[in-house]
């Protein structure tokens, strides 16, 4: 590499050091611990120069559809649902509702069980089983993998695991949306959201202080839990609105009985449709992802994809204040006229990191949102993947050098681990600053550009190395700043171990 390349201003000078300060009082740095550092927001990083960050789009598994309705009670295939991998039984759970358009009233309107919970079981997350589990009965059987069903249309189905305070209701509460059939989507609405518990998570006691809203949210209304706070927040739509109620509010809950009072934390902004039809959320390294379902709303249907749902991201560090890409592309797409999912894409509530990646469950359908009633369309549960921590990446802009500064942080001593990839000619350097008081952005010698070993290729765990070794330990506990030096590379992540 030229040595020119770093003789810029900001670069290994003192030309910008408030050393000498008369008194400077030090900011205190971002603790990181071990956690790997998503790089979407400004949490842990300050400024950059040159660099830009790019959402990836997962990729779809060959396989799709994973799982094709071959019993009648199955009905178009499990949508808005939850998968968990089970650490306890070793294998991936799956719930969700299906849908029968074929049971309908002698008026037309939908039958009781037209719209009913099953559960499915997969050991690696691709190949799905549906076990006889003899609990609701089905034209005179048990012997099928039916859980949920009677008197009211059961729809989505978020389920969680519950906090240890929280055990002897069960392992497992869910979130789950029922209508009375037959009746009107309008004034006289008969949508309630429930909350149910279980052991085992096929047999489910509905508490007794249901419904916790009886509002019209026919969306996946999703719960997840924040242990930071130890409060349960629910994502669901605004009863209360301008005129529109497809947008995202938010409740929470310390027991799963009094909720808060909802209000909008995601509406349309200058650059959306007007619809935002729902929002599945997951925390994911300390970040709270949501996959924003876009409805690409338009009466005239003048717009391109009219009628049409694709999936953008959207991330918060509090799950309450939510950003975007300025940007907004597209995070999970719908497919081609004629694929099983050309029409709309609804991702579900949980994210799943495995070994080789990062496992995305989504529903797929082959019609527009105008006909998307039962029957007018198979419903596909699908699987896209991606890289870890591969959701977005800070990236140096096309054949220029790029460079990314993090705010104080916390050494936490051991290695610097990074997630990077880089072009043929690219690479990645990493720099150690001083991040304290006057000292502030001095440069370490011992942990320099010129001292650091270049990294070059695709990794997700790469231990970055000086001439003195690979670790931080002399610098733990102290307050530094990395100094990202990028050349075609995309930087995915970096932590401390």
């Amino acid at each position: 590499m030229p040595k020119s390349a770093v003789t810029g201003p900001n670069i290994g000078t003192g030309q910008f050091s408030i050393k000498g300060s008369h008194s400077i009082v030090p900011s205190p740095p971002v603790k990181v611990g071990s956690q790997r550092q998503l790089l979407m927001d400004d949490h842990v990083v300050d400024d950059w120069w040159e660099c830009r960050r790019t959402v990836h789009q997962p990729t779809k598994h060959p396989d799709n559809p994973l799982i094709r309705p071959t019993e009648p009670w199955e009905g178009t295939g499990p949508g808005n649902g939850t998968v968990l991998y089970d650490e306890q039984a070793g294998r991936f759970r799956l719930w969700g509702g299906v849908w029968d358009d074929k049971m309908r009233n002698p008026d037309g309107s939908k039958a009781a069980r037209s719209l009913r919970g099953i559960y499915y079981e997969s050991e690696d997350g691709v190949h799905w089983e549906a076990p006889e589990l003899g609990i609701l009965e089905w034209d005179g059987s048990t012997a099928n993998n039916l859980i949920l069903g009677g008197d009211r249309l059961h729809a989505a189905m978020s389920v969680f695991e519950l906090p240890s305070r929280l055990s002897d209701r069960g392992r497992f509460g869910m979130l789950q949306g029922v209508a009375k059939p037959g009746r009107s989507t309008g004034h006289d609405h008969s949508m309630d959201q429930i909350v149910a518990y279980s052991d085992d998570g096929v047999r489910w006691t509905y508490q007794a202080e249901n419904p916790v809203f009886h509002a019209r949210s026919d969306t996946y209304n999703n719960i997840v839990y924040n242990r930071d706070r130890d409060v349960f927040m629910q994502y669901r739509r605004a009863s209360v609105n301008a005129n529109e109620i497809r947008r995202i509010a938010y409740s929470e809950s310390e027991d799963l009985v009094s909720w808060t009072q909802p209000t909008v934390v995601v509406k349309p902004d200058e650059l959306d449709p007007p619809m935002l039809y729902g929002m599945a959320v997951c925390r994911y390294q300390g970040v709270y992802l949501g996959t924003l379902q876009m409805l690409y709303f338009d009466a005239e249907a003048r717009h391109p994809k009219s009628h049409q749902m694709d999936a953008e991201l959207a991330w918060s560090r509090d799950g309450v204040e939510w950003s975007r890409h300025p940007e907004r592309p597209i995070f999970l797409e719908g497919g081609l006229i004629g694929d099983y999912d050309w029409g709309m894409v609804y991702a579900w509530n949980d994210i799943i990191e495995r070994p080789d990646g990062i496992y995305i469950y989504y529903d797929g359908h082959d019609a527009l949102h105008t006909s998307a009633v039962p029957g007018s369309g198979v419903r596909s549960f699908s699987l896209a993947t991606l890289r870890k921590d591969g959701f977005v990446s800070i990236d140096s802009v096309s054949g220029r050098v790029g460079y990314m500064l993090t705010r104080p942080l916390e050494c936490s001593g051991g290695g610097l681990h990074i997630n990077a990839k880089t072009g043929a000619g690219g690479y990645v350097k990493v720099a150690v600053r001083r991040g304290d008081g006057e000292m502030d952005g001095e440069w370490l010698p011992d942990w320099s550009f010129e001292t650091n070993a270049v990294f070059t290729g695709d990794a997700t765990d790469h231990v970055v190395g000086w001439t003195e070794g690979d670790s931080l330990d002399s610098l733990s506990g102290q307050s530094v700043r990395l100094h990202f030096w990028l050349h075609d590379a995309e930087l995915y992540s970096f932590w401390f171990e």
